[in-house]
C-alpha cells in the first residue's frame, strides 16, 4: 500500500445511508451495474468518507488509529483491503 495514495469515489458512484446502513450504488450504466450495490461496514464508511481525493491512505490510517482502539499493523492490513477491493470493483480512482 502506497502511504502517498489519494483516492476518491468516482463521479458515477452514489453513497447514501439507509436505516443505519451505509451504501455504495452506482448510478448509471446498465440494469447489471445494480447488482454491484455495496454495503459497507463502519469502518469501510469511516474510510470512504476520506477517500475525497485530499486525505492521502496514510492521514486515513492515522485517523483510524485517533478513533478505534487497533493495532497499526491490522488498520494497515483492513485499509489495504478495502482499497484494493474498491479499485478491483471500479468504485474509486486515484488523484494525481
Amino acid at each position: 500500500m502506497n502511504p502517498d495514495l489519494k483516492l476518491r469515489r468516482k463521479e458515477n458512484i452514489a453513497g447514501r445511508r439507509i436505516a443505519g446502513e451505509s451504501f455504495l450504488i452506482p448510478v448509471c450504466g446498465t440494469p447489471l451495474d445494480m447488482e454491484n450495490i455495496f454495503v459497507l461496514n463502519p469502518l469501510a464508511d469511516f474510510i470512504l468518507e476520506r477517500l475525497d481525493g485530499e486525505h492521502t491512505l496514510e492521514a486515513i490510517v492515522a485517523d483510524i488509529l485517533k478513533t478505534y482502539d487497533v493495532k497499526k499493523e491490522q488498520v494497515n492490513a483492513d485499509v489495504a483491503e478495502l482499497v484494493g477491493e474498491l479499485l478491483a470493483h471500479g468504485l474509486v480512482e486515484e488523484v494525481a
